[in-house]
């Protein structure tokens, strides 16, 4: 797991598009690509392409003779 940087910086400003995240909110690694830096996840933290966890599933089943 990466450490984060003592002073990091959250946000940074860019005049054109608003405020881009420098820094994953997650991991805390520097974010590469213009997509993540605007949603504020990199590509292996961003939960919206995480996939969910699944309910639990219950199976009525016999019980075993002799047991």
């Amino acid at each position: 797991m990466a450490r984060r940087p003592v002073n990091q910086p959250a946000l940074v400003d860019d005049p054109v598009t608003g405020y881009r995240h420098r820094y994953c909110r997650r991991c805390g690694r520097e974010l590469t690509s213009p997509q993540s830096r605007l949603v504020g996840y990199g590509a292996a933290c961003d939960p919206n392409r995480m996939p969910r966890a699944t309910p639990e599933h219950e199976v009525e089943q016999d019980t075993l003779p002799g047991a």
